[in-house]
């Protein structure tokens, strides 16, 4: 039996990998990683297991699930213990996956460092997602559309970042706009800041972007763990859109 090269299979969109599985699905594939963000003795930034866990797990979530796909697999690398700091890790990826009760079959793997004390954390985490092609969003955008930054960009060390911070998009939120009709592309927000992804935005469905620099945003701020993310609409449904999530809502631009 032949088998194609694995290598043509694969594309990247944005921040993420795609590879074909059929002439109608992709798998996704997006990843995170964070490190010096824990609760060990030379960590820099003091958080407990359960919020690096939440953290380092969301980007690659929101990434999948913006685009469209449903996560099936995820992959957590720990440069701890198992033990102790590690189970709390593992504990909180799965109860944060699961939060919203519509990945219940999501399957969990990963490895854990056993060999070396660690003084320091560590995390990768990677997540497979599988889209059907028509339902992909990525470059769906239309000429006209609103860009609207839904939360606000915040990052350790300069912000505290806590997960029931009501600035920050949450899961449930993100969830609620990729089901909502009228959103036509979804973009999580990282490290690189609202302008940055804002332009990748308008790049994947081949159009410019008008940026409104008085809508209070700080563009160049970044959003660390996808503290927000970007979404392109027609106006009228805004307001809708303001109803559903407990995030702030901001209209940031205009594609062209």
């Amino acid at each position: 039996m032949y088998i194609q090269n694995p290598a043509n299979l694969l594309k990247k969109q944005r921040d993420l990998t795609l590879m074909a599985v059929n002439d109608m699905q992709y798998i996704a594939i997006a990843c995170d990683s964070d490190g010096g963000i824990g609760s060990k003795a030379q960590d820099v930034v003091k958080v407990s297991e359960e919020i690096i866990a939440q953290f380092a797990t969301r980007v690659p979530l929101f990434e999948i699930i913006s685009c469209g796909a449903k996560p099936f697999m995820v992959i957590d690398c720990l440069t701890v213990e198992m033990d102790s700091v590690g189970d709390k890790i593992l504990s909180e990826i799965k109860r944060y996956v699961r939060e919203v009760g519509i990945f219940e079959d999501v399957q969990f793997t990963g490895s854990s460092e056993e060999n070396v004390p660690t003084v320091q954390t560590g995390i990768g985490v990677t997540i497979l997602g599988l889209v059907d092609q028509k339902d992909f969003s990525i470059g769906k955008s239309l000429s006209g559309d609103k860009v609207v930054c839904i939360g606000v960009p915040k990052s350790g060390p300069q912000y505290e970042i806590h997960p029931n911070d009501k600035e920050i998009v949450s899961l449930g939120d993100l969830i609620k706009l990729r089901g909502y009709p009228n959103v036509r592309d979804i973009l999580p927000v990282g490290s690189q800041g609202i302008s940055y992804e804002a332009d990748q935005f308008a790049q994947s469905a081949s159009l410019n972007l008008q940026l409104n620099p008085s809508c209070g945003i700080d563009f160049n701020q970044s959003a660390g763990p996808s503290t927000c993310v970007l979404l392109s609409v027609n106006e009228k449904h805004i307001q809708e859109i303001m109803k559903l999530v407990r995030a702030p809502v901001t209209t940031i631009g205009e594609l062209i």
